[in-house]
């Protein structure tokens, strides 16, 4: 009898084991629902996150109003960027390596031979120049230069197909190569330069670097399944013609490459990345670049960018710091938003010392459409403007130390009046084009780049 009474009393169910789980579902469940708590942008992702749809009767027939609220309830709920790194925290003790890859890796081809007499992709009829001569030698990657980057040498049997991966303590994303959209940079840039030549203006290609192609040799770049950005830099040139000066931004960063260039924990460069582009264009166009060890830098604390929620390994990135070097002389800094017209004064750089460590980059400020900075100190420097996108936040307080006007348009967002039918009215001397290089190997990349330099009708 003792021994059946046991027995049934270790059958009786313990509710009490059960009762912390149900509470702890019930407050989740009560937060989830609490729409002020819940986020809206990803700082993470560098994103912004689903919107709440708006309601129609189209939408409700189909099906899609409730498919975007879930979506919306799934993307927006409270707390994702703490779940989402305590998930990638959970998921990197499945097993270490040295490197680990996260996402699907885009389609790429292989850089084609530059042929010894190569033919600039002209998509409309350019004027020819009698007499012109190649002004810029061709960069190369230097041969005998002492690699101080990242040793990729154990990463010869990583599976190739994925986005974004991890060798040690830094993240960094593949890099491929698309011939067509290529041209097509080059060729927007041909009749570019053709379109403004008689008004004195000379365009200067110089697409940005990403880390892949500065700090991983060469010799690892197909075991890693990404392309090598000097000989990609090398092809685009190559279809440029003799009225684009085409600055190789990869090789100028290469024998620096033992230096912070390039953050660990997101696809962006430095400042001080963006300094030794600032300095190659500088060079090519005959300009002095200032020095930046007469600029006072100013730390804005530590950082966590883009890719630190996209590898599985985040625990051991090498924690990021964002430093901005404040430009000299009396500079007068204005924003367009939303290509309305009105213009809003603010400081060239952002204090962001007591933001959160995902937003320190916009010390830098953010993508507006159209920004224009005036060095009143340089009165009798030339004009310029900029093509770019959020690598070109960082790059174009340095101008101001060499021009007197910048004005610097996002591909992404300007939508009004293109470049050249502005070039007269703000008395420009250069127009430098500076997408970083992934941009350019995008589908929609050439379309964009068309919209702005040309108009949507060129």
């Amino acid at each position: 009898m003792r021994y059946l009474r046991k027995e049934q009393k270790s059958n009786e169910p313990k509710w009490g084991y059960a009762v912390p789980f149900f509470v702890a579902l019930g407050v989740l469940t009560v937060v989830a629902f609490l729409i002020p708590l819940r986020p809206e942008v990803s700082y993470s992702e560098k994103r912004e996150l689903a919107a709440f749809p708006e309601f129609s009767l189209s939408a409700l027939a189909d099906g899609s109003y409730f498919d975007d609220i879930t979506l919306w309830f799934s993307d927006t709920f409270p707390g994702r960027e703490t779940w989402i790194t305590l998930a990638n925290y959970d998921d990197s003790f499945y097993g270490y390596s040295e490197i680990s890859i996260q996402g699907e890796l885009p389609v790429t081809e292989t850089v084609p031979p530059i042929p010894e007499n190569p033919e600039p992709a002209t998509p409309a009829p350019v004027k020819e120049t009698e007499g012109a001569e190649e002004t810029q030698p061709q960069q190369t990657q230097p041969e005998e230069t002492e690699w101080g980057g990242v040793d990729a040498g154990d990463a010869a049997e990583i599976i190739r197909s994925m986005t974004t991966f991890q060798i040690g303590d830094s993240a960094f994303i593949f890099q491929n190569f698309c011939q067509e959209t290529s041209d097509s940079y080059a060729a927007i840039l041909n009749q570019l330069a053709a379109e403004v030549e008689d008004k004195g203006v000379t365009v200067i290609s110089a697409p940005a670097p990403t880390a892949v192609g500065v700090l991983i040799e060469d010799a690892y770049q197909e075991k890693l399944g990404s392309v090598s950005q000097v000989k990609i830099l090398e092809y685009i040139r190559s279809k440029l013609d003799e009225r684009v000066v085409a600055v190789d931004t990869a090789s100028a960063l290469i024998p620096h490459n033992s230096e912070y260039l390039f953050f660990r924990t997101d696809h962006h460069w430095t400042a001080l990345g963006a300094y030794y582009s600032y300095s190659a264009i500088c060079d090519a166009i005959g300009l002095e670049a200032v020095d930046i060890e007469t600029l006072e830098p100013w730390e804005q604390g530590e950082f966590k960018g883009s890719l630190y929620g996209r590898v599985t390994q985040p625990h051991r990135l090498r924690p990021d710091t964002v430093t901005a070097y404040v430009p000299e002389g009396d500079i007068a800094f204005e924003v367009y938003s939303n290509n309305n017209g009105y213009a809003t004064s603010m400081p060239l750089l952002q204090d962001t010392t007591n933001r959160t460590v995902q937003e320190k980059y916009l010390v830098f400020g953010t993508d507006y459409p159209m920004t224009h900075a005036e060095n009143k100190s340089l009165p009798d420097a030339p004009n310029v403007m900029v093509v770019k996108d959020s690598f070109g936040n960082c790059f174009v307080p340095f101008l101001t130390q060499s021009f007197h006007n910048v004005y610097a348009f996002d591909y992404r967002k300007y939508n009004s009046t293109p470049l050249v039918d502005l070039v007269e009215e703000y008395d420009i001397d250069y127009i430098i084009v500076m997408p970083y290089i992934t941009a350019i190997q995008d589908s929609q990349g050439p379309g964009m780049f068309r919209k702005v330099c040309l108009g949507w009708w060129s």
